[in-house]
């Protein structure tokens, strides 16, 4: 057979085999399904274990819409409450003579400080006592005067005259106390005088307050002038914060608001209320002078330190309602704020975004719904279990 002729007839059934071929190819190829993307993998549930739930039980808290109002944090200053603040010394000039009390001393009201002796108060003391004396002399004639005018034995104007002696002198007296009293002599001092025992031209110096001696500014011997400031004493148990706020911010603060104040020095957080809010705004700095009061039976803050203010959001003044949730409520895993929600078969993890907080709120702007069920009590306990 020709060559050519074999060819001819070979080649359209090598063409007839190969179309087959390509055709079963792209039918396989069009056959073949194409992989779909993975579903996003659900955040991860998390219950306790029985043993662990009945001894920490998951407390929650229902979210809901409220008014919330943010915060406000300042840095302020602690000063001394001023009625909680003495500065002693002597209403006369004199000498030291004693001292009874150094700085760091506790005191309490009425203890003695010190003693000054003066000459200002020896003449006050015997004129205190001339006048006494007097006094009594004059008051024993008139009674003696007005039984002699009853039995007509001395006439009515010798008893005038003895009763008005006696008004004078009883004046003069007074005048004589009240001197003393001036001086700073109380009423014990003064019985004392009336019994003869006088101090010998030295004056007490005592302190109106309870309280710690900060500071003495006189010295054995030291001669002192009148008004001289010898001891200063403050009670530490009440203080006041000083803040400076701005004035973008007044709208937000009200007399009695909640404040948390903090140091560097103590971790333990301290309460205390906005007590002032000065009417008028320093055109300098555009902010008003804000006080608070302070509860500082623990001795944790001192005059002159630096603090931080927290300044609680009062819900009353907030304009629009917004999702919220305890603070508690929000933790932190890996570095994001995330919430534990109630299921139907225990807690899911659920990353949210969080808004300005206010109080014990926290504003949820993201993963949440209202109505839902955040864990709060315990919820520390269910991100242990989650990273177990």
């Amino acid at each position: 057979m020709n060559t050519d002729v074999q060819t001819s007839r070979i080649t359209p059934v090598l063409l007839l085999l190969a179309g087959v071929l390509g055709c079963g190819d792209r039918s396989a190829a069009a056959a073949k399904p194409t992989t779909a993307p993975a579903p996003a993998a659900a955040a991860p549930g998390v219950a306790l274990r029985a043993e662990a739930a009945a001894r920490n039980p998951v407390g929650t808290e229902v979210v809901k819409k409220t008014r919330l109002a943010s915060d406000v944090e300042i840095v302020g200053s602690v000063t001394f409450h001023p009625d909680h603040h003495a500065v002693v010394g002597p209403l006369v000039p004199g000498r030291v003579a004693k001292l009874r009390a150094a700085p760091g001393d506790a005191v309490k009201a009425g203890q003695v400080l010190a003693e000054i002796e003066s000459a200002e108060v020896g003449d006050a003391e015997a004129e205190y006592i001339a006048a006494a004396a007097r006094s009594d002399a004059s008051e024993a004639n008139a009674r003696r005067e007005r039984e002699l005018a009853q039995q007509r034995i001395s006439s009515a104007r010798d008893r005038e005259v003895a009763e008005a002696e006696a008004t004078a002198t009883r004046a003069q007296r007074r005048a004589a106390e009240e001197r003393l009293r001036a001086l700073g002599f109380r009423e014990a001092d003064i019985q004392a005088l009336q019994k003869g025992r006088a101090t010998g031209g030295r004056l007490p110096l005592r302190t109106p307050i309870d309280g710690t001696v900060v500071t003495r500014s006189v010295t054995l011997g030291q001669a002192v002038e009148r008004a001289t400031d010898a001891f200063e004493i403050i009670e530490l148990s009440r203080l006041w914060v000083n803040l400076d706020l701005y004035e973008k911010d007044l709208a937000r603060v009200q007399p009695g608001q909640r404040v948390k104040v903090r140091t560097e020095s103590f971790p333990e957080v301290l309460d205390a209320r906005v007590e002032y809010i000065h009417p008028l705004i320093d055109p300098m700095t555009r902010t008003a002078a804000v006080r608070l009061e302070v509860d500082n039976s623990a001795r944790r803050l001192r005059p002159g330190q630096f603090v931080t203010a927290r300044i609680l959001g009062e819900p009353s003044l907030a304009a629009v309602e917004t999702l919220a949730v305890p603070r508690k409520a929000v933790l932190s895993i890996e570095g994001k704020p995330v919430v534990f929600v109630r299921t139907d078969s225990g807690f899911e993890r659920r990353l949210v975004e969080l808004g300005p907080s206010g109080g014990e709120l926290v504003a949820v702007r993201q993963g949440l719904s209202e109505g839902e069920q955040v864990a709060t009590d315990g919820a520390f306990l269910l991100k242990s279990e989650l990273q177990r």
